[in-house]
């Protein structure tokens, strides 16, 4: 996903919209799925492991998500537009997206790895 972003932002620097808006939709179904994953599995170790509660840092993270894949269907629409807006957009979808990927990578990973080792509690 890193590498398509950057592709995307390679583009509309280069002022080719067309090409930017190509390369977000093609990251689509490779997010879509990443959504899934997480929301599927991760998210179902953790509640299991730490509850509802314990678990709240990390469904926020989670939470991100639409508002990012909003921001790439957004910035795919903006093709036609100024490249000054498309820019600007492109640039705030890269930083929501650097910045879910680090909370992702420095809280939710490992602690569902923990998570993953931890008796499950019982539900109810």
């Amino acid at each position: 996903m890193a590498d398509g972003l950057q592709r995307a932002r390679q583009a509309v620097l280069a002022g080719d919209f067309p090409k930017a808006s190509v390369e977000l939709s093609a990251l689509e179904s490779t997010f879509k799925q990443h959504i899934a994953d997480e929301e599927t599995q991760l998210l179902r170790v953790l509640i299991g492991a730490y509850g509802v509660d314990g678990a709240r840092e990390e469904i926020r993270v989670f939470q991100q998500h639409r508002p990012i894949h909003a921001l790439m269907e957004t910035v795919k629409k903006l093709a036609a537009l100024p490249p000054e807006e498309l820019a600007a957009r492109e640039s705030e979808l890269s930083s929501l997206f650097a910045e879910h990927t680090l909370a992702e990578e420095m809280k939710v990973f490992p602690r569902a790895l923990d998570a993953s080792k931890v008796k499950p509690r019982p539900s109810g």
